[in-house]
């Protein structure tokens, strides 16, 4: 017994002094690579190099956002240019399609006797850093509130929509400046035309000047809990409207980068047993992070609700051929839009704007209380369900 405990000192004190040697060995190696780090940025001043500050580039990106949106609301894109890199395609394709969005949001407001009121504008640069010593990136949230009104009536009710965008963003250094070379996201106004051809207002219908609809009892079955449906619409926009917005559920996959995640979402709204609380069946759930293709597909969904009985097609067509049907639809009714013979996207209405004009919210991209046709032209076409379950 003697010899075991003096044999397990000598261990302990031995295993004592071999950390010891290897910390005083890991210390010395510690001190030569920050000496190494060390030396190699002097000697990168030394030969006129300078360690590039992230901040330059994140000033030009807040003047750049803060130039598009002014020039959205006022139709003013003659100054957009100076922000470009006219020199690459990708740098004239971003700009035309600042300039494009810019005249779609004149066009449809003018063709709705229409104005902006005020913007307000949230702006997170959520990363950014260089490429190489001209060339930088930045990955930048935009989450934009536009009030609007009918134009020249003095109205002192306004609407309010919120939009949110992210932007992944290539930029070059030119002239001492930081020019955006490429410009990937998103876009809720959905326009690739330099001349959009956006279909008026139809006559009559729809839009009458009354307050928004409150959630009254229908001819459904009343399972349906259309307020609560809404108010998930309201929460998981993604818009950041106030205090806790701006996200979406984190209980869910998010598919953006998968092809959409509108229909995720409009499932979410019509299921959750926080939200709609339709019941899933074995063609649409959502589980472990993956969804069936009814759950995650615009046109698989809309094409489930009606098959399996849960929602009535109300309306289908053009903007004129769905405009008074657009009345028969309640908050947490479903919208599908059509495109080149395919519904690609799907939103929730969420209500009435002050007008009276029937409003969405949506996924990819991110819509809180927009005007249902808003992004969408002439040549697009509308499916409207109504839920009936």
């Amino acid at each position: 017994m003697v010899f075991r405990i003096r044999a397990g000192r000598v261990a302990l004190v031995g295993c004592g002094l071999f950390l010891f040697v290897l910390a005083i060995l890991f210390l010395a190696a510690s001190k030569s690579r920050v000496g190494r780090i060390l030396t190699t940025a002097a000697e990168r001043v030394e030969e006129g190099e300078t360690l590039r500050d992230i901040t330059a580039v994140r000033r030009e990106l807040e003047d750049i956002f803060k130039f598009r949106v002014q020039a959205l609301v006022e139709g003013d894109t003659g100054g957009l240019e100076k922000f470009y890199d006219t020199s690459e395609t990708t740098g004239r394709w971003a700009l035309n399609h600042e300039i494009g969005r810019s005249r779609y949001v004149q066009g449809w407001l003018g063709k709705r006797d229409l104005e902006v009121a005020g913007k307000l504008l949230h702006l997170n640069i959520v990363d950014a850093g260089f490429k190489d010593d001209q060339h930088a990136w930045a990955s930048v949230a935009q989450h934009l509130i536009l009030q609007y009104r009918p134009r020249n009536t003095g109205q002192a009710v306004v609407s309010e929509m919120g939009l949110r965008t992210i932007h992944w963003v290539e930029l070059v250094e030119k002239n001492n400046r930081w020019l955006i070379q490429k410009d990937w996201y998103w876009d809720p106004f959905e326009n690739e035309s330099l001349t959009p051809d956006i279909a008026p207002r139809p006559a009559g219908g729809a839009e009458t000047a009354r307050p928004p609809d409150p959630v009254t009892p229908d001819s459904s079955r009343g399972q349906y809990n259309r307020e609560a449906a809404v108010r998930y619409a309201e929460r998981y926009s993604g818009v950041r409207m106030g205090p806790g917005d701006g996200r979406y559920n984190p209980a869910y996959k998010d598919f953006t980068y998968e092809g959409g995640d509108c229909a995720n979402f409009v499932s979410q709204v019509l299921t959750d047993k926080k939200a709609g609380g339709l019941p899933t069946d074995w063609n649409w759930f959502y589980s472990r992070g993956e969804g069936t293709a009814a759950w995650v597909q615009a046109e698989a969904l809309v094409h489930h609700l009606t098959g399996a009985g849960l929602a009535a097609l109300v309306g289908r067509g053009d903007l004129e051929e769905v405009w008074e049907a657009v009345d028969l639809l309640q908050p947490g009714d479903v919208i599908g839009y059509e495109e080149d013979g395919e519904i690609v996207h799907v939103s929730v209405v969420v209500g009435r704007n002050a007008q009276g004009y029937v409003v969405v919210n949506s996924h990819t991209a991110d819509r809180y209380h927009v005007p249902w046709d808003m992004g969408w032209e002439r040549e697009h076409r509308y499916w409207l369900l109504h839920i009936t379950y």
